[in-house]
């Protein structure tokens, strides 16, 4: 491939990148901050622009999502609470306060009347947006939700936690449909593959666990092979996938037969929190510890798919891993690929703790930078039977 393909420039902010989520509609990308500021990017190769910059919450906005026709964005943060807004206004639409018992780690859209939630303590929560209240709560897990994923199809949502433990859930029930054995390792991570028929889940280890769909009690397969913790997965088919991992690369792996393809990006050994994919399959997008989001150029892939489709009907739909081209872009530390972004000045930052320029104060909650980063670039330990320090724990 041409490694000179022009891609849209990384945006630079002045504090910690926590989530990031790409519009499923338009070529927009939310970030949320440390400081509990949310900003939506349209992005373009030409460049891009600041749509929306919004002080969402008093502590660090800890996760966000788009709705389905990418009109809402939902936030949750680390001081409870969880709240829908406009993209196109800001404007806020709904909000919850103390949502949960402790701080939230995840929001996740499942449908127009339906938010799943997870906090750091293990609880997970579904709402009724319509009423504006809980439907369910679920208590299986004892460590924090580290992910989240819903099968439209099963109408399941499938969670991870730092206990070790993958939970599934049927979202019309009070019951969990099913909760694994303990994997003595936590999972960070999942992802529902191969047509529905197998849930892969990142673990601390560099394992990939594969459970088969229906079969929740253990993984029936395992692959090895990242150095590091594996702290997001992005689906890109069927077969193919995405990884994030603390080593600071960007893998694409192939399942069934099980190997890693190559490389699609380089943090340049900062930790990969999280990857996404655009909604045009053009980009990917990822956040690590420098402050920045990160384009990565993916659409040679599916175009890989569309030409094999054409050549052979009858592998309509499979990708060759040998013919997906790999190359490592080297963006961080080049102006000429960022884009600037963060506060004009210091009263956006004030969280109502009298913070002026932002130095030193964190969430509001006395984490400053520094001691978020160092928590952050902690490497995470396997499960013991004390439960283990969240990524969030000082976020």
């Amino acid at each position: 491939m041409d490694d000179s393909v022009e891609k849209p420039k990384s945006l630079k902010f002045k504090e910690p990148v926590i989530d990031v989520a790409f519009s499923p509609a338009a070529d927009l990308v939310a970030s949320s901050l440390i400081t509990g500021h949310v900003f939506v990017h349209r992005y373009a190769v030409g460049g891009n622009e600041r749509k929306l910059r919004q002080k969402a919450h008093r502590k660090s906005c800890r996760s966000l999502c788009f709705s389905e026709d990418g009109s809402l964005l939902y936030t949750a943060s680390k001081d409870r609470s969880w709240q829908a807004m406009d993209v196109e206004t800001g404007g806020e639409k709904m909000r919850l306060e103390g949502a949960h018992d402790k701080a939230i780690n995840l929001v996740k859209y499942v449908n127009e009347q339906i938010i799943a939630t997870g906090d750091e303590g293990g609880g997970v929560k579904l709402w009724d947006v319509r009423k504006n209240k809980a439907a369910f709560a679920y208590k299986e897990h004892v460590d924090y939700i580290s992910d989240m994923t819903f099968h439209k199809e099963k109408r399941h949502l499938l969670t991870t936690s730092g206990d070790g433990c993958l939970s599934v859930y049927d979202v019309r029930k009070s019951k969990p449909f099913h909760v694994s054995e303990n994997q003595d390792d936590e999972l960070l991570s999942v992802a529902v593959m191969k047509g529905g028929k197998k849930v892969v889940v990142g673990e601390t280890d560099g394992v990939l666990g594969i459970f088969t769909y229906g079969q929740f009690s253990d993984v029936t397969d395992r692959f090895p092979g990242h150095p590091q913790s594996i702290d997001s997965i992005c689906k890109l088919t069927e077969d193919l996938c995405v990884t994030g991992s603390s080593d600071g690369l960007l893998r694409i792996v192939q399942l069934f037969p099980h190997k890693l393809v190559g490389v699609a990006g380089d943090h340049e050994s900062l930790p990969v929190e999280k990857v996404i994919l655009s909604y045009d399959q053009q980009w990917l997008a990822s956040s690590s510890h420098d402050h920045t989001v990160h384009f990565w150029d993916i659409g040679y892939i599916f175009d890989d798919g569309k030409e094999s489709e054409a050549e052979d009907e009858d592998k309509a739909g499979e990708l060759d891993a040998q013919a997906v081209a790999i190359r490592i872009s080297k963006e961080i530390g080049d102006e000429s690929e960022v884009d600037i972004d963060g506060y004009s000045d210091g009263n956006d930052l004030d969280d109502g703790n009298g913070s002026g320029n932002g130095k030193g104060k964190g969430d509001g909650d006395g984490d400053s930078d520094g001691s978020a980063q160092r928590e952050l670039s902690k490497p995470t330990q396997a499960k013991k039977k004390k439960p283990a320090a969240s990524f969030f724990a000082d976020l």
